[in-house]
């Protein structure tokens, strides 16, 4: 079985396009409060993140980090949209998500229970990367951004490790799971195209011969 690009490519964009839809939303409902929340975009890009091999563990929190920047940028925070400020921390997090989902999945692979085989490892990644994101965001603002410029002084780091951190991690640790199982079903379906019969005839052929 290999993958159809051209599915993969419409499949990625699909989520880049929810990803940001879900971000517009959460920061037009937030906007009083200077800060959007990822309740529900945050969740989507983790699920990207490790649904599928390291090598699309990035996708998801670079969509994500993508989404907000045009954010910032469409409202005039200028400050925010920096990439180091708004993109990278998020690309990061997908990175240690799917670390995080690859170990605990190897670890429990032979579990009776479909709980521990699937749900706690994508929860446990889940957790990883919201903290990651949280973590690195923080850490982007103290470094690249001149708070008094934006006026807020500590607040924005007050409201982002005070509230909305602790909303993200629950919303996180129990819609991931979730994501993970559709996104695998909707890849499999739709985006890894099966061998003809007779290309699989022809390997088994070469297999036996060699």
């Amino acid at each position: 079985m290999k993958k159809d690009k051209a599915h993969l490519v419409a499949f990625i964009g699909v989520m880049f396009a929810l990803i940001f839809v879900l971000f517009m939303l959460e920061g037009a409902l937030s906007i009083v409060a200077g800060v959007s929340t990822c309740v529900l975009s945050l969740p989507v890009a983790i699920a990207l993140s490790v649904y599928d091999d390291w090598k699309s563990s990035f996708i998801g929190g670079t969509l994500l980090g993508v989404s907000s920047c045009l954010f910032c940028l469409f409202f005039g925070w200028i400050a925010e949209a920096n990439p180091l400020v708004s993109i990278l921390p998020r690309t990061i997090l997908g990175v240690a998500a799917y670390w995080t989902y690859f170990g605990l999945s190897r670890l429990f692979k032979r579990a009776k229970h479909r709980y521990w085989r699937e749900v706690f490892p994508a929860s446990i990644a889940a957790v990883i990367g919201t903290l990651t994101n949280t973590v690195l965001y923080i850490l982007a603002i103290s470094l690249f951004v001149n708070k008094e410029i934006m006026g807020v002084g500590t607040t924005l780091i007050q409201i982002a490790a005070g509230i909305y951190f602790p909303i993200e991690l629950v919303a996180s640790f129990i819609l991931v799971p979730i994501y993970v199982s559709v996104m695998q079903k909707v890849s499999g379906r739709f985006v890894v195209k099966k061998k003809q019969p007779q290309q699989e005839a022809f390997q088994v052929n070469n297999d036996n011969l060699s």
